[in-house]
């Protein structure tokens, strides 16, 4: 009982104590980056870092404790680098938490899995009924993938293909790879 309690009096102090630090840097935060601290330790507003993106908000306590505890307040170039990176990982498009229900995925969304028959061999059914998924789970799943998909196609590709301009280096460093040519493509094409 006592070990918990202390346990749980260290997280309270850790929390207050990255909230102190924030709400000490929030000027800075305000002026260089869009993030609004309030008096009270509030997160108030976030950069728009591309139109019609929004951040996973279930990620928020992950970027406010790495905001507070990964960045490097002292050194300015490495103070702002950790805060670029902490906001891209925020900004980062992660996959649902729920399984992808396409394929293997939907055996996920068994209402009774039996994956062990009484022989000890793995029951695989391809084609699992209709009623033997649990529907709610399995609609909430693919409307969160299907966002994830949309958001992608038509919000991540447009814009990079808008704004992205990376340094020559990276196309001979191995960051980016070629894949195609839409050029060699015609020329392919036009043959058929």
């Amino acid at each position: 009982m006592y070990m918990m309690h202390t346990s749980v009096c260290c997280f309270v102090f850790a929390c207050q104590m990255n909230t102190e630090l924030l709400k000490q840097k929030a000027e800075m935060l305000e002026e260089y980056f869009c993030i609004n601290i309030d008096q009270e330790g509030n997160l108030m507003r976030l950069p728009v870092l591309l139109e019609q993106h929004t951040p996973d908000m279930d990620h928020v306590p992950e970027f406010l404790l790495s905001l507070a505890n990964d960045v490097d307040w002292e050194n300015e170039k490495e103070c702002l680098q950790t805060i670029c990176a902490v906001l891209g990982n925020f900004y980062a498009m992660h996959p649902p938490v729920l399984p992808n229900p396409a394929g293997d995925g939907i055996q996920f969304y068994k209402k009774n899995p039996k994956s062990i028959d009484d022989t000890g061999d793995d029951l695989k059914n391809e084609n699992p009924e209709k009623d033997d998924l649990d529907q709610e789970l399995l609609a909430e799943a693919e409307t969160a993938w299907a966002q994830r998909e949309w958001n992608i196609q038509h919000v991540l590709f447009p814009s990079m293909r808008l704004f992205l301009k990376p340094p020559k280096s990276m196309a001979t460093d191995g960051t980016f790879v070629q894949v195609a040519s839409l050029e060699k493509l015609y020329k392919i094409f036009e043959r058929c």
